[in-house]
This record gives structure tokens, sequence and C-alpha cells, in this order.
């Protein structure tokens, strides 16, 4: 019996092993690839341009601190606020063009709202930087609630992961590079932070949730875009330079989504209709 006992544990062991590392913070080139973030858990969030792997700089997911203010947030309640909306919200996107799918959209929508509150979220300010850059200066792991009012796309988009999860939406915090026009040579890419999920109606591309940069800062209306191919860790994970077209599901603006260096010049790319480097 205690070797029966003993084999069980040890099975018991190696799937939560398993289920760990599935879920756990994956590096990619000069960036991340996470399922799940746990509170307390310190998030690479930066590094220097000259360190061609780790990230340096960390945030403390302070998650509890936000708990008080995330009690109705459930997928209960946003289900039931969505189906006395259904309505609208089908009407609004096909008044716009947009074929995305609505109870989509409408969580997006939620979530970008939600984020905006609890990290105190001005539009269009920029003036922070300088402030937010403090917070991490020295080697120093702020926790998430130190950054409200001075938030970026690593501290939003984690927040957006977190909330993602607790309503039971498999999805990935990303942090990798951005970029306008992946064939400038003379564009300059962003480090970015997003968040990526399936798309419920095509199982060929993915759905990025740009959280940090909304179509509309003043009304939050989410930039959602979905990529020419499926947008995933085994696609990035032995890449130190790719870039992933994608276009938005309103109003069709595209943008690239990747790993690499955040230095001008030419930048491997995938597209639908040319899926070879």
């Amino acid at each position: 019996m205690k070797e029966q006992k003993s084999e069980y544990q040890n099975s018991a062991i190696e799937n939560k092993k398993e289920r760990d590392n599935s879920e756990a913070i994956k590096s990619l080139y000069r960036g991340v690839w996470a399922k799940k973030l746990v509170n307390g858990e310190k998030l690479p969030i930066g590094g220097s341009l000259f360190n061609n792997q780790e990230l340096t700089l960390k945030l403390e997911l302070d998650f509890d601190t936000f708990e008080e203010q995330l009690e109705s947030f459930t997928e209960e309640n946003i289900k039931n606020v969505y189906e006395q909306n259904k309505n609208l919200v089908i009407s609004w996107l096909d008044k716009v063009g947009s074929d995305v799918d609505p109870y989509t959209y409408f969580l997006c929508y939620q979530v970008q709202q939600k984020i905006h509150k609890l990290l105190e979220v001005v539009p269009n300010t920029l003036e922070h930087s300088t402030k937010r850059e403090k917070k991490y200066s020295n080697q120093n792991i702020p926790k998430l609630s130190e950054l409200k009012g001075i938030s970026e796309c690593g501290e939003r988009a984690a927040l957006g992961q977190y909330l993602f999860q607790r309503v039971g939406v498999e999805s990935a915090y990303v942090s990798g590079i951005c970029m306008k026009n992946a064939k400038d040579v003379d564009e300059f890419p962003d480090n970015h932070s997003f968040i990526v999920f399936k798309n419920p109606t095509n199982t060929n591309s993915s759905l990025i949730f740009d959280i940090a940069r909304p179509r509309t800062p003043d009304k939050n209306v989410p930039r959602i875009l979905e990529t020419d191919v499926p947008f995933t860790y085994d696609l990035l994970k032995n890449e130190k330079d790719l870039l992933v077209e994608s276009t938005e599901v309103l109003q069709g603006g595209k943008l690239w989504f990747g790993v690499g260096k955040n230095v001008a010049g030419h930048h491997e790319t995938l597209k639908k209709d040319n899926k070879s480097k």
C-alpha cells in the first residue's frame, strides 16, 4: 500500500509540475509569454537595449490589493449585462462593419474600462513617464498598485490578463515589440505588452487586445486586432526577429506584433498570403 501511495503521490507531483510549467511565465527573445499571472509573482517587465535576452526590470503583482473593487467583476455578472445589451452591441458592430465576435468585443470593453479605473489611467497623458521610470530605478521592484496614475502597457496588460483569468477566458500576457509598418526600415519598433487569445470565429488566426492603446482613449473603445496567422508561444519561442501582420477589427488599420530588438532596419515578417518568413 505504501508503494502504491508513493506512486500516486509521485504522479500527482508530476501532473502538478506539468500544469505549473504550462502556465508559468515563459521566456521569449527580449520578452515573455504568460498564460497565468499569480498574485505576489514578480513579472519581468522590461530591460536594456544592450541586454540581448534578460528582462532586468520586474513588477510585483499585488492583485489582492484590487480584490475589493473586483467583487462584482465575475463571469456571471458580465454575461448578464451582455445579454441585456446584446442587441445594441451587435447592431453597433454591424454599423461599423465589423464581424468580430460580439461577446468578445463586449468583454474587452469591460476589461478596458475596469483597468482604467483600477489603475487611475488618464487618457492622452504622457507626463508620467519620468515618475514611472523612478519606480523601477536602482533595481527596485515596485508593486502594481504603486503604479496608479503612471501605468503604461506592461502594468495595464498584466492587470488585464488577471481580469481575463477571473472570468475564465484563456488568454496570455505577451511582451515583445510592435510596429506600425514592418516594411519601413526607418521605423523604430516599440517595446510593447499586450494580450493574446483565441479567435472564437476563426481558428486560423488569433486576436490581440492592445489594451494600453484603445482606439478612442477618452471613451475606452478597445483596440482589437486579428492576426494573419495563429499567434502562439510555439511560433515565437525560438525566434529573435519575427513580426506578424494584424488587422484591426474596427476600420481595418494594420499593426505588426512579435519579437525582436527595438532598432530600425529590416524585420522578418509573417502574413496571411506569405506564411514563410
